[in-house]
């Protein structure tokens, strides 16, 4: 067959255009006078196969003769049928709205169109219209040049014009899409030929177009009974996706055409070469692939042979007869049976899908503010227009879920494959490389086991991703089918329902997720929780009354509620705090957390544009894949698909309109869904407030406390988690934090604003001070208290940490360096050394809260002192090699937690998963245990550890409590060894990861009683054999020995059926169900009473085994996750021994020391000394040397003496001064982590907070520049500082001029010493500066030292040079007494290589302007000696005139 489609498309004629999409049905034949043999000879030669052009080139100069021949007779043949003067006629009756019916020679067949519109070219004479064919295609032609007729009024297409049967294209599963064509070359004078084979023998296909998607056998037999013509049945073809090809491959790779109509062939498009231009006429291609409207939804960045190229528009030939494809807005239409290029497919043709038409489900355009990105209004009624019939069921389904995800990705369960179609699939093709399939509707497509890795790639591209199950089989289709009420619509599709949604912050990373981004530094892998944010503005209030005090603090202009969700631990943070004007307390938040996903309301009354633009400024610097979502005031809710009616209202809300900011809607659904359990059944639920008692104390607080912005934040986010169907994986652990702000006194008057508000922060901070002294390991111990009558050193008491503002953590660079982003280089990366995710993340949470009070900083330093040497190390290094091997626990705590059913005792859930039908199963099992296995073995691997520690004795109080069991007054569960046992012994993991486990006796009541119940049943059917041939049955002997039990299997039908030959006499109770043999070897098969009732009773007992065995794992995890506390109070202790571990191999470095901690009572001073100091995360010069320590002295030393709180540093360009200021905080910190410090020697009293004014960057999205931004970060530390603070400042003034810019250092100065008498280093090179606070008490004037050598200036071009003299600067890093007369900037620009010539300009200017100032202060000096003089004379002589004349 296909040798013969070849010889027919050599021989047939060459179409120069290509002029249709669709196959055309005919109306009318002028050949039709022709003899039906000549007809039958034309479908003989291009019967099957039909020469299709897809080039508009001339034609190749190798084509043959006879080609030439055949293509001139058809023209001729084409000319003849046009009579000049009729046409004439015709032209000039031609009006918009005519019905016409157009000859298309190629077809030899008229197809009928109306005028849409016409254009009358005088100069040419010729006629245009725009044509509207019966098919839906759109087509501007000049008629001048064309056959065609004017149709009458009452003349219109026959029904069978109209009618589009769907064809089904079969195709296997594992066959891949393969190029067989013959490679050839594009070029401009050729053009190539694609053989449409026809693969289908049924005539019944010939005028049918395949006109949407494919679907899977369970689809495919529905749809085939509603055919009424049969179809032979074949098995369906699968194509694998493969990646897209590079551009080389590109040009020579074709496509052949398939399934293709005897009839008409249809002409195949492939993917143009990259040098040929990708334009659309112009078009503007649908851009709901973009999602609408969200601009989270941006793409990552894609390389060239990614990206999809959209089909070129093709141009018209000169030739008359040939006619360019278009549609209204010139996207050519797509083909069926070949694989289409992007942008051509049915949604390009959908108007509803075009930016300006999209509307959401409640109507509402894209400019509107309510406009809401997750709805889609879909118009039915248009893509029936447009693809030319009606959806099918398995269609239908996707566009109602569609509308409804209008912003996800839905991969859509067929069988055992994932399908992405329409919008999503161009998605698909541009993210993960694949090839579309063929069809007319945007198709691609992977198996299930593909599911985590692409499911992950498109969420790390910013994307939603919902996985579509199929929650039914097909056998189950036909009994709900068979089982629907009379009258009623039958289903013809299996159900299909949303397991889950993913996005950047609902990751749970379940067994079907890829867990391989949780891979790397201990799980902290840019993988950020969740946060929902809830604002609300202060208004203006009169502040002419404001005291001195409120002057001081920073006055909150706002109030935000938080909620942080961290998915894959399963662990709920709340908060409420106000906030000043520049955010710091929410830049903090964002700093500390570092969230993937943001959730803020939208409208009017939502979040400010202040907010906003702080997440954008975020975004653009820490948070790069943080995406910003906005949730409305009143939302949509999805509507399940469940079959179930209880079901559906479990999963739905009650309203479909609902209201996430709501704090009432949010408590009556959380009584609703019960994911808390109740304290009393008879509370009256009609308040919400009510039957609360044994929810968590968060939650509790935030209610009773009236936490209103908390528990609105609260709501957002379980509307967020219930839409992505992880609200119980979630929200039934019952882990709920409490989040105060790290600088719980630096914003006042929230208070007087809110006193409700203040009741609520007092019980938050209550609740989160007692967590985090348990993860500080400092609950067991008394708080210290402190006794004074000042208000200021009086409130030391209250303070537990060291606060740490977002603007430090990034000046500091503690978490991540400022040029990359990254961990490399921070002080995170120098002190995790940790060998578990949970360990990681409690020595993270210590190193942003370090402790404050010296016995607390003390307590962990003895334990790592004790950790660094001796035996207790030794012993620290087998539990690390333990703590190695114990992957996330938590994490894993989380999943099993999930698998067990959320808590519900194996009892399954309404959740989606539990009816999904999977096909990987086997796969899915063996994840599932591997987690458990992980899981069981870490736990054993961890219950070891207080067995290394036996025998060592171990001085540190903490280390003692932290390595010890329960029964020895520590914190490892005492009995962790006995309760895991009992799972290693009834838990096969081998077995199980086959599929092939059984519950162990006393795991499942019902499964027991059942296992007990068939071992009775089938002894009672062996008694009741004994009995009845025994003394029942004749002859007895033989009754005994030919008495046989049929059909004894579990899935056997009719159980337990007796067999006795048949001379055997038998009661008449025996009935005889039936009979094997003949004569007197006849055998009987009989069923009695008691047999039958015994075999019922049977048959229920292996139903409940068969149910307990298919949930047998589940009832593990159920019973494992029942434990919980045990497991987690093992991996808490865990976590502190890992975070111990790590300070430790830290402290162990050459050079470093354990620091000296000193109290600070009420009539002594702060101080630190530092000898021989190092920053610790710089080990080499810029140079390459060896990193060159210091010596630092500030405050007081010795308690009789005051020591200076402020030093003035100055020095050169580069001269390390900003080194110095940095690795002096870092060190204050290292020091109260518990951790030892680079230093020789280092004492310090605790800082409460650390300040930071360094650097110079702007916040252009805030609307702050540079200069702002530098005053901002002053003005926080002259507020908030105290005498127990640490501030740094780094030329302060340099933004503006060097008037103003002095001023303010100087007044800052000032302040610093006078109000805040903190310790402070404030480096500068305004020099006049140094000059006023020379000698002053409490400063100390330093610099960094360098060694300065002059030589001969040599002469360079026509620039003299004032100065003959030149200095060469050699940095020592080295601090020194005294001010630095200069800075020696000239040196730098040196450095960074600026010309001779405009440093010997600079030189000179520097010089004339430095002399200038020296001038005019000598003369200033001169004129106020004189002025003095005069004024003395005039007192002398009573001259008050004189002496008002010089005042």
């Amino acid at each position: 067959m296909v040798g013969s489609a070849k010889t027919a498309a050599k021989s047939a004629k060459k179409q120069g255009t290509l002029f249709s999409f669709f196959s055309k049905k005919p109306v009318s034949s002028p050949a039709s006078s022709h003899d039906d043999n000549d007809k039958a000879n034309t479908k003989n030669i291009a019967g099957p196969t039909t020469v299709i052009a897809t080039s508009v080139s001339s034609f190749s100069s190798n084509s043959s003769g006879a080609d030439t021949n055949k293509n001139n007779q058809v023209t001729s043949n084409h000319q003849s049928l046009i009579d000049t003067s009729k046409q004439e006629r015709l032209l000039s009756m031609i009006k918009v709205g005519t019905a016409i019916s157009v000859y298309w020679p190629d077809d030899d067949e008229y197809y009928n169109a109306k005028v849409t519109a016409k254009k009358r070219q005088p100069s040419e004479n010729s006629n245009v219209v725009t044509l509207l064919y019966d098919d839906g295609e759109v087509e501007t032609l000049d008629l001048t040049h064309e056959a065609f007729k004017i149709l009458d009024k009452d003349e219109s297409p026959s029904g069978s014009q109209l009618e589009r049967k769907r064809k089904i294209i079969h195709e296997s599963e594992e066959e891949e899409f393969e190029d067989d064509s013959e490679e050839e070359e594009f070029d401009d004078e050729s053009e190539e030929e694609f053989v449409a084979e026809d693969n289908d023998s049924s005539d019944d296909d010939d005028d049918g177009v395949f006109e949407t998607m494919d679907v899977t056998d369970e689809d495919m037999e529905e749809n085939l009974s509603m055919s009424r013509k049969k179809k032979s049945s074949t098995s369906r073809k699968r194509l694998c996706v493969t990646s897209i090809q590079s551009p080389n491959e590109v040009k020579k790779s074709y496509q052949k055409c398939s399934s293709m109509d005897k009839k008409h062939s249809t002409p195949s498009f492939i993917t143009p070469p990259p040098n040929t231009k990708s334009v659309i006429g112009g078009a503007k291609l649908n851009s709901f692939a973009s999602f609408a409207s969200d601009s989270s939804m941006k793409k990552s960045g894609l390389s060239g042979q990614q990206k999809v190229t959209p089909m070129s528009q093709l141009s018209p030939s000169d030739s008359s007869n040939k006619r360019s494809s278009s549609t209204k807005f010139n996207i050519p239409f797509p083909l069926n049976g070949v694989v289409n290029q992007a942008g051509t497919h049915y949604h390009n043709h959908f108007q509803f899908l075009r930016p300006e038409n999209i509307r959401d489900g409640e109507g509402r355009p894209m400019s509107h503010p309510d406009y809401n990105c997750r709805t889609l209004k879909v118009d039915y009624q248009e893509m029936e227009r447009v693809t030319g019939s009606k959806l099918t069921p398995a269609s239908q389904q996707w566009w109602e879920l569609k509308a409804q995800y209008a912003d996800t990705i839905l991969l859509f369960k067929t069988g055992k494959f994932y399908e992405i179609f329409h919008m999503d699939a161009d998605i698909a093709a541009q993210v993960l490389g694949f090839t579309y399939m063929k069809g007319a509707v945007a198709h691609a497509g992977f198996p299930e086991v593909g599911y985590g890795g692409f499911a992950e790639k498109l969420v790390k591209a910013g994307y939603k991703v919902a996985r579509v199950e199929q929650t039914e089989t097909p056998e189950m289709l036909k009994e709900r089918k068979n089982n629907s009420k009379k009258g009623a619509k039958k289903p013809m599709v299996v159900n299909r329902e949303v397991c889950s949604i993913v996005s950047s912050g609902t990751r749970t990373f379940c067994y079907m997720d890829d867990v391989s981004a949780l891979d790397g530094d201990n799980g902290n892998c840019g993988i950020g929780p969740l946060l929902s944010i809830k604002e609300t503005i202060f208004e203006n209030n009169d502040t002419a009354n404001d005291s001195d005090e409120d002057e001081v603090r920073a006055r909150p202009v706002c109030e935000y509620g938080i909620t942080v969700v961290d998915a894959a631990t399963g662990v709920i943070t709340l908060g409420q705090f106000a906030d000043d004007v520049l955010r710091s307390r929410m830049n903090t938040l964002l700093t500390n957390f570092r969230p993937s996903e943001v959730l803020v309301e939208s409208g009017s009354a939502g979040v400010s544009k202040t907010l906003l633009s702080l997440l954008q400024s975020v975004k653009k610097s820490i948070l790069p894949s943080c995406i910003i979502e906005k949730v409305h005031e009143t939302e949509t809710f999805p509507q399940s698909n469940a079959i179930d009616a209880d079901v559906r209202s479990y999963l739905q809300r009650p309203s479909q309109h609902v209201k996430p900011w709501d704090k009432e809607e949010t408590l009556r659904e959380l009584h609703r869904r019960g994911y808390y359990p109740r304290s009393s059944k008879n509370a009256n639920m009609s308040s919400p407030h009510e039957g609360t008692g044994r929810w968590p104390d968060v939650l509790k607080a935030c209610i009773l406390g009236g936490a209103d912005l908390a528990l609105s934040s609260f709501g957002a986010a379980l509307f967020y988690l219930q839409r992505s169907l992880i609200d119980e994986d979630i929200l039934s652990l019952g882990i709920v934090k409490a989040y105060i702000p790290p600088d719980p006194a630096s914003i006042s008057g929230s208070e007087t604003k809110e006193s409700q508000s203040h009741s609520s922060a007092h019980s938050l901070t209550e609740i989160a001070s007692e967590q985090q002294r348990k993860e500080d390991g400092t609950d067991a111990h008394g708080t210290p208290v402190f006794t004074s009558n000042e208000c200021d050193v009086s409130m030391e008491s209250d303070i537990s940490h060291l606060s740490l503002d977002g603007t430090t953590i990034a000046n500091l660079e503690i978490l991540a360096n400022s040029h990359s982003n990254t961990v490399s280089g921070s002080l995170w990366s120098k002190i995790n050394f940790t060998k578990s995710p949970f360990g990681s993340r409690l020595l993270r949470a210590w190193l942003l809260r370090p402790l404050f009070r010296k016995s607390d900083i003390d307590r962990r330093a003895d334990a790592v002192e004790e950790l660094v040497s001796g035996a207790a190390a030794a012993a620290m290094s087998e539990a690390r090699a333990a703590l190695s091997k114990c992957g996330d626990l938590e994490r894993l705590l989380s999943r099993v937690h999930s698998m067990g059913g959320n808590g519900k005792n194996g009892s399954g859930t309404y959740h989606p998963n539990e009816r999904a039908v999977l096909y990987e199963t086997a796969i899915h099992t063996k994840r599932k245990v591997g987690d458990f296995s992980k899981l069981l073995n870490g736990l054993r691997a961890l219950s070891q550890i207080p067995e290394t520690f036996d025998g060592i004795e171990i001085n540190s109080a903490l280390l003692t409590r932290v390595v010890r069991t329960t029964d020895r007054g520590g914190l490892f569960p005492s009995k962790l060894d006995e309760t895991l046992d009992w799972y290693f012994d009834n838990f096969d993991c081998k077995k199980a990861a086959d599929g092939l486990f059984e519950p162990a006796r006393g795991m499942d009541d019902d499964y027991d009683y059942a296992c007990d119940s068939i071992n009775r049943i089938k002894q009672e059917l062996e008694e009741y054999k004994n009995e009845m041939c025994s003394s029942v049955l004749k002859p007895s002997h033989q009754a005994k020995r030919e008495w046989t039990y049929v059909n004894v299997k579990v899935d056997s039908k009719d159980k337990y059926i007796i067999e006795l030959p048949i001379n055997i006499q038998v009661p008449g109770d025996f009935i005889v169900k039936g009979k094997r043999g003949k004569g007197a070897k006849q055998v009987n098969k009989y069923r009695t009473p008691v047999v039958e009732r015994l075999v019922e009773e049977l048959e229920r007992a292996y139903d409940v085994m068969k149910a307990g065995t298919a949930r047998g794992m589940q009832l593990v995890f159920a019973k494992f996750d029942s434990q919980r506390t045990l497991w987690a109070s093992a991996a808490q202790a865990s976590a502190m021994i890992d975070a111990l571990g790590s300070l430790a191999y830290a402290s162990s470095k050459a050079g470093y020391t354990r620091p000296v901690i000193k109290d600070c009572p009420i009539d002594g001073s702060p101080s630190i000394s530092i000898i021989q100091g190092r920053h610790p995360c710089v080990e080499f010069t810029h140079s390459g040397d060896d990193f060159i320590p210091n010596d630092l002295t500030m405050g007081s030393i010795q308690p009789d003496e005051e020591g200076a709180k402020i030093l003035l540093l100055s020095g050169p360009n580069m001269g390390g001064k900003s080194t110095l200021l940095r690795q002096t905080c870092l060190i204050a910190i290292l020091a109260q982590i518990g951790c030892f410090v680079p230093a020789e020697k280092c004492a310090l009293t605790p800082f409460d907070r650390i300040f930071t004014r360094l650097g110079a960057s702007d916040r252009i999205l805030l609307g702050q520049s540079t200069f702002f931004v530098e005053l901002a970060e002053t003005a926080a530390a002259l507020r908030g500082a105290n005498r127990r603070s640490l501030v740094i400042m780094d030329e302060l003034g340099r933004g503006t001029s060097t008037f103003d810019g002095t001023a303010i250092a100087s007044a800052a100065v000032k302040h610093l010493v006078e109000r805040n008498r903190c310790i402070s280093l404030f480096a500068t090179h305004y020099h006049s500066l140094l000059e006023d606070w020379k000698g002053k008490p409490g400063v100390r004037l330093g610099h960094m030292e360098c060694i300065v050598e002059e030589f001969e200036a040599r002469s360079y071009g026509d620039v003299p040079d004032e100065d003959p003299k030149e200095s060469n600067i050699t940095f020592l890093y080295t601090l020194g007494e005294g001010g630095c007369p200069k800075s020696f900037g000239i040196n730098v620009a040196r450095l960074a290589g600026l010309p001779e010539e405009v440093l010997r300009k600079a030189k000179n200017i520097s010089l004339n302007f430095e002399q200038s100032m020296n001038s005019s202060s000598a003369n200033h000096s001169d004129s106020q000696l004189s002025i003095r003089t005069k004024v003395k004379d005039a007192v002398n002589h009573d001259d008050w005139s004189l002496i008002e004349k010089l005042w």
